[in-house]
């Protein structure tokens, strides 16, 4: 039990070589864009965007988009903690909760983020699940603060699958990608919330279906 211990990443280590891999795989990767425009389409009507990605698309999206001031909710777990670190060494700036925990008060600071000029970034079906059920929380920030949600996705010709609640999805380094920026959600004071949340379920599902036929069999 005593060489296990000693041989385990001490938790304080995990952010940097979590870091550094990200940055190895981003690198190392052949990476096509799709719909690039559809955030240039969204910066038109708004100075700033909510980028939504599922909670198991989330390390290729934390390097895309990298070093570009972007305030992600993160959860106050334990993990989430180790997650809020990796994501401060590549330039993102953070506030924590969740659905569970902290919530509204994360939300409102997101809120406040994206009307000092930052984009924002949420894991719509995160940190807990289930997979793919898009929460709430993202269509109240949209209301909140007029911006528009932007969906985006990736997926790898080469990849892990992890056994998690999420099947978390770790692209090879080398291999090729395919990063989608899906079509933006708009939510006014006059929308129906749960349409709107439907509507942003849906046009994730649609991406990362699409994503993933890019290297199906």
């Amino acid at each position: 039990m005593e060489r296990d211990k000693e041989r385990r990443v001490p938790r304080s280590l995990i952010p940097f070589f979590a870091s550094v891999f990200i940055r190895v795989v981003g690198r190392t990767m052949k990476v096509k864009s799709v719909g690039e425009d559809n955030v240039k389409k969204a910066r038109k009507k708004r100075e700033n965007v909510i980028y939504a990605c599922w909670h198991n698309r989330m390390l290729l999206s934390i390097y895309t988009l990298r070093n570009q001031g972007v305030c992600a909710m993160v959860s106050r777990s334990r993990d989430g903690e180790l997650i809020s670190r990796t994501m401060k060494r590549l330039g993102f700036k953070l506030v924590r909760g969740s659905s569970s925990n902290g919530g509204s008060s994360a939300l409102r600071s997101l809120s406040k983020k994206l009307e000092n000029g930052a984009d924002a970034a949420i894991t719509p079906d995160g940190p807990r699940g289930p997979r793919y059920l898009a929460q709430m929380g993202i269509i109240h920030l949209a209301q909140k603060s007029g911006q528009p949600v932007v969906p985006i996705t990736y997926s790898a010709s080469r990849k892990w699958v992890l056994k998690t609640w999420d099947r978390f999805l770790v692209p090879c380094p080398f291999a090729r990608a395919v990063f989608i920026y899906g079509d933006p959600v708009e939510v006014n004071g006059n929308s129906n919330l749960e349409d709107k949340r439907l509507e942003l379920e849906q046009k994730l599902m649609a991406i990362t279906g699409k994503a993933d036929a890019y290297y199906s069999d």
